[in-house]
């Protein structure tokens, strides 16, 4: 068998359509943004001159920038397990860059930090996991609390070998119960809901107690500035110097400091909030940070709200008068500032962690134009014809006024952040929201950020990363031309759900409103007449819902039913049917139930609301049709559960929502995360990693109805009583981990569909549908009785290198694949994100309503203007032998 499968696999590496791509074509039609993430640990590095910033992140990257322009010089992601990833502790030692990850097993590593590589690693296998790492010279501290006790272990490394743990034990005076501890230099500082404490970590003895004003109340947290130790307690900032011989007492500030001498970085508070509990917080921060070094105060323009400044770096130089300022903000953005308040770089490192995304459409270039022409049943009506005529002139009088100014103002290779729709719809608003509550507007061309708005959100990393804490809902896009609006659920910090409404093209908010539910979800309905924005429904947890806006309850009483699912268990999934009662209340009705035992339903996936099916069914090999089975109420649930052994295994269902009929259900046994699934039309694939195996697989299904169609018109799943025939096929995948996908999408579904895979490796492999068709036919079948077009079955799929969509520009911690249909029907936009973001376009039926790059434009308008001469000397010769011919 394996001698006979030789011939097919060259036959079906050679039959699939290969995607090349030139060099000349690199970022022409796409765009990778690189990141690092929010930045929790900074080091300076190298002379005073030419420093290097080595940085640790939240996204578990150690990496390092160019101290003038922020460009990331070198970058290392670890594990995205944070028991193994997570970056502990951050330090340059000497000449090296030293870095402590994961939890019980803790991963030393020693960098070189001008070019990065790895120069030696060590592993300390720990009882538990540390609640405090510390690197301080040739030491790596780690610190165990178990509330009245402290244990301190020391251990010995560098370049060759690593020293016996050394143990300390220090007990909280007064049996006091330690909440917290940091650890600065050679010291180290606990807190208690009364008191802070610190003592030193080569000779642990008994701690010693700071000095803190008896009215200052209980503290609710402390952190380091530099070497200074900030200590709140509500609204009360107190500051203390962290020397060799101590803590110093400290005084009351609103400013963080750092090590420089006598420079410090304050932040006003703009609007001040009270939560539940009656006490007093700052819920929106001023934009502009004042600079206060040596009794000048200097103020440093932000052009963005980028909420509350949490951590500053500073690097002294031998100038007293010069010093390099890094400014970390809530949104995860790093900005350096000079001593003139001048700003040297900033990275927009909150994007780095996107939670959603929506691609909105922006319309056409020529939109207000196109929306004048007039259609009469008489093409040859003289006051239509006049009337487009006149449009046309005005037209081309336009894109020449516009091309004089843009002459006249210099303007020919200006980039400029204007929101300007193209001609084909290929350009697109990015919206994407991000764990640190800050929603941007990204142009899907070129990638560059348009806007940016702050919300007061509260993210809960704890949560699941399948349970969703924001929702993100486009009402109205921008190509009917006059405005769009989008939606933002979310909750609020410190208090309940939120939305907020505002214009996805240009981030104006227009209203900021509570939603007066605890919220479960929120789901985007379909248009309703006598609506042109799409109604939002959300749902409570406790089963109540509401409609926004108010007014679009009238058609919800007379447009057709509609039907949820919840899930109020875990493990458990409810439809219910949306019933408005005569006082326009909303009342969910339960219909049916699903009930997975001992799991946990984590992904449910249905038809994208704005997919078009071009062909109802597929031709078979004797001239018959085989019809799709196309109900648009299916959807793809998969859930997670562990069996008597703790072995993870999986349920995959494929269900009507609206009548919970079950089409399909499998379990498969000894699988591992992550999993992922995709529906579409009349098929579905999803992927899990098999552990008995040591492999990836790929499961695809598809239904049919047969050979004859029982309803072509209107479906509905009442009155259905077609049982499917439902094919299914698995496949194994050469990558050990798919982080992501996701099927390409067209304006009107003619063009074939593709598989977007997302690899561990930071590959998007571009995967023709026909390739996981379940009804590719064994090896051994004879030729005449294949279907055409369907190469035979092989288990293992290859992924050759010219399908990887991003060539070789890496994506590194791929999170999702986000697809948009185009103006043209062969191109589908997709927006990438994870780490990185990337952005591009694909074909996959190729460019067939487009003309080349190659197109040569002076010969057809050669030829063209050739024909037309010859048209009119041809013309005035026929016109001279007629002539003649009639004086004859």
């Amino acid at each position: 068998m394996l001698f006979r499968a030789g011939p097919f696999a060259v036959i079906v590496l050679l039959s699939t359509c290969a995607h090349a791509l030139y060099e000349d074509q690199v970022f022409k039609f796409d765009w990778r943004k690189q990141y690092i993430g929010k930045v929790e640990y900074l080091e300076y590095h190298g002379s005073n001159q030419d420093p290097v910033l080595i940085v640790g992140t939240k996204r578990n990257v150690v990496a390092a920038l160019d101290s003038d322009n922020g460009r990331i010089l070198w970058r290392h992601k670890f594990e995205e397990d944070e028991s193994v990833g997570a970056i502990r502790a951050l330090a340059v030692l000497g000449k090296h860059a030293v870095s402590v990850s994961g939890s019980t097993d803790l991963f030393l590593r020693i960098w070189d930090p001008l070019r990065g590589p790895l120069l030696y690693e060590h592993m300390f296998r720990l009882k538990s996991s540390p609640d405090l790492v510390h690197l301080s010279k040739s030491k790596l501290w780690t610190v165990f609390s178990s509330g009245k006790e402290i244990e301190i272990v020391s251990y010995y490394f560098d370049t060759k070998k690593t020293g016996d743990p050394i143990f300390q034990t220090v007990s909280a005076p007064g049996g006091q119960t330690i909440s917290e501890c940091l650890a600065h230099g050679d010291w180290l500082i606990c807190r208690t809901p009364s008191s802070v404490l610190y003592t030193t970590l080569k000779a642990a003895g008994e701690f010693k107690s700071i000095l803190i004003p008896a009215n200052l109340g209980s503290i609710s947290s402390m952190k380091l500035s530099g070497s200074y130790l900030l200590i709140e307690s509500g609204s009360t900032v107190l500051n203390y110097k962290i020397t060799e011989d101590g803590v110093k007492t400290g005084e009351e500030t609103s400013a963080l400091y750092s090590d420089c001498p006598g420079l410090k970085v304050k932040q006003d508070c703009t609007e001040k909030g009270t939560d539940s509990e009656g006490f007093e917080y700052c819920s929106v921060y001023s934009s502009d940070v004042l600079v206060i070094f040596q009794d000048r105060d200097q103020v440093v323009k932000i052009s963005e709200k980028r909420g509350k400044l949490e951590k500053v770096w500073t690097e002294c130089n031998a100038d007293p008068d010069a010093f390099q300022l890094i400014l970390g903000f809530e949104d995860g953005s790093l900005i350096s500032v000079t001593p003139r308040g001048n700003i040297m770089f900033v990275r927009e490192e909150g994007l780095a962690s996107i939670q959603k995304v929506e691609l909105v459409g922006m319309g056409f270039q020529d939109q207000d134009f196109q929306m004048k022409l007039i259609h009469t049943e008489n093409i040859f009506d003289p006051t239509g014809l006049a009337q487009n005529f006149i449009n046309r002139i005005k037209r081309h009088v336009s894109h020449f006024h516009a091309f004089i100014s843009s002459i006249t103002n210099f303007r020919l290779s200006e980039k400029t952040k204007a929101v300007t729709p193209d001609r084909f719809g290929l350009k697109k608003i990015i919206v994407a929201v991000t764990e640190f509550n800050k929603m941007y507007g990204i142009d899907s061309m070129s990638g560059d950020i348009l806007w940016q708005t702050m919300f007061p959100g509260e993210f809960n990393p704890t949560i699941p990363v399948y349970q969703p804490q924001t929702f993100l809902l486009v009402q109205k896009d921008g190509r009917a031309g006059d405005y769009a609006q989008a939606i933002l659920v979310y909750k609020r910090a410190r208090s309940v759900h939120y939305m907020l409404s505002f214009n996805p093209l240009n981030g104006e908010v227009q209203s900021n409103e509570p939603t007066g539910l605890v919220l479960d979800q929120a789901i985007l309905l379909p248009e309703l007449p006598d609506h042109e924005l799409k109604p939002v429904l959300l749902i409570g947890k406790d089963g109540s819902a509401v409609i926004h806006p108010a007014n679009a309850i009238n058609c919800l009483k007379t447009g057709p039913a509609l039907f949820v699912a919840t899930k109020p268990e875990p493990g458990k999934l409810v439809g219910k049917k949306v019933v408005v009662t005569n006082s326009d209340q909303i009342i969910l009705s339960p219909v049916w139930s699903l009930m997975s035992p001992n799991t946990d339903i984590i992904a449910i996936d249905q038809r994208h609301p704005d997919e078009h099916v071009h062909t109802a069914g597929r031709v078979l090999a004797d001239r018959s049709v085989l019809f799709k089975y196309m109900n648009p109420n299916l959807a793809l649930v998969l859930a997670q559960g562990l069996d008597s052994t703790a072995k993870i295994f999986i349920n995959v269902y494929l269900i009507d929502m609206v009548t919970g009929r079950i089409y399909y259900s499998a379990s498969h046994k000894k699988v591992l995360p992550p999993f992922h699934l995709t529906h579409s039309e009349n098929w579905g694939v999803y992927t899990f990693f098999n552990d008995k195996a040591r492999r990836t697989e790929l499961v695809s299904l598809e239904l049919y109805e047969g050979k004859s169609q029982s309803n072509a018109s209107v479906f509905s799943s009442i009155e259905d009583l077609v049982n499917p025939l439902v094919e299914r096929q698995a496949y194994i995948l050469p990558t050990s981990d798919v982080t992501a996908l996701r099927e390409t999408m067209t304006e009107q579904g003619i063009t074939s569909k593709h598989l977007l895979i997302g690899t561990s490796l930071g590959s998007i492999v571009d995967l023709p549908l026909l390739m996981v068709d379940p009804r590719r036919p064994p090896l051994d079948s004879p030729v005449h009785v294949r279907e055409p077009g369907i190469p035979p079955y092989i288990p293992e799929l290859p992924f050759p290198h010219e399908s990887i969509l991003n060539y070789n520009q890496t994506i590194l911690g791929v999170k999702n694949i986000v697809t948009s249909a185009s103006g043209l029907e062969s191109t589908t936009l997709v927006f990438v994100y994870g780490l990185d973001i990337y952005g591009t376009r694909v074909t996959p039926s190729k460019g067939f309503d487009l003309l080349k790059e190659d197109f040569d434009y002076l010969m057809i308008t050669s030829v063209i203007l050739g024909l037309a001469l010859a048209c009119f000397i041809t013309r005035k010769l026929s016109q001279k032998k007629m002539l003649s011919q009639a004086w004859k």
